[in-house]
């Protein structure tokens, strides 16, 4: 309990401000609980170098995630000159360091990948997984719903929206997500980014919030990908966008 607490709070600091950074910072939070914090050098193997910090991590594979919603992406990570390339099972795979947002060096009983049917008539849906602060998720959705206002995919109808819906800020139709009684966060058709609370995930189609559902029908299949982060003892980097 004690370390969880601990290392709850250097996620916090190292995500907000830790002492020494200055300006947009690349941060690690090792399995240890030590927090790092300046520009990435090089990853080689289990070796992590920063400008002025060497880390060695205790495994060998990781999970980096793309920023955009760009995808998500598991095997042996390297990083030199800018460029971090990862050896996945169906080959190399070659990006940008400003396009990488997590790398996350876990073992594979870390992650949790479920698939979860979101009809637009049933307003919050359950999806049965508990997550934490400091876990990554990484949610794609496909479907089509009939709403009053047309018909739309998990990105919701665009410049259309309710003051009265389920999520006031996003598009009529739009998929939204919800961790126990926090606030809800627009996901639409795919979003990757750490979970906005502790508790079970919640997803619904973003409709009216009244009785009555009349004209709106379908559903969107969504598929969660959550991968345990440093409050779970996983070496994690936050890459500052370049």
């Amino acid at each position: 309990m004690i370390r969880s607490i601990t290392v709850s709070f250097l996620l916090i600091a190292v995500l907000s401000l830790v002492p020494g950074c200055k300006g947009p910072s690349d941060r690690m939070i090792t399995s240890e609980g030590q927090a790092v914090c300046g520009k990435l050098e090089s990853i080689s193997g289990r070796s992590v170098v920063f400008e002025s910090s060497n880390v060695t991590v205790d495994r060998d594979e990781a999970r980096i995630f793309l920023r955009d919603n760009a995808g998500t992406y598991r095997g042996y990570v390297s990083y030199t000159d800018g460029v971090l390339s990862i050896i996945t099972d169906s080959g190399e795979r070659s990006f940008p360091v400003g396009d990488v947002h997590t790398i996350i060096w876990s073992g594979s009983n870390s992650e949790t990948s479920i698939r979860i049917d979101v009809p637009a008539v049933d307003g919050w849906v359950r999806t049965g997984m508990h997550v934490s602060d400091g876990d990554i998720l990484s949610l794609t959705a496909t479907g089509n719903v009939t709403l009053e206002t047309g018909n739309c995919g998990p990105s919701g109808i665009e410049l259309f929206s309710t003051a009265n819906a389920l999520m006031p800020g996003a598009t009529n139709g739009q998929l939204i997500m919800m961790v126990s009684e926090s606030e809800p966060v627009a996901a639409g058709s795919a979003w990757t980014g750490t979970s906005p609370g502790t508790g079970e995930l919640m997803l619904a189609v973003n409709i009216p919030d009244r009785e009555s559902t009349s004209g709106c029908g379908g559903v969107y299949y969504v598929t969660i990908l959550k991968t345990a982060g440093a409050d779970s003892g996983n070496s994690v980097i936050y890459l500052a966008k370049r």
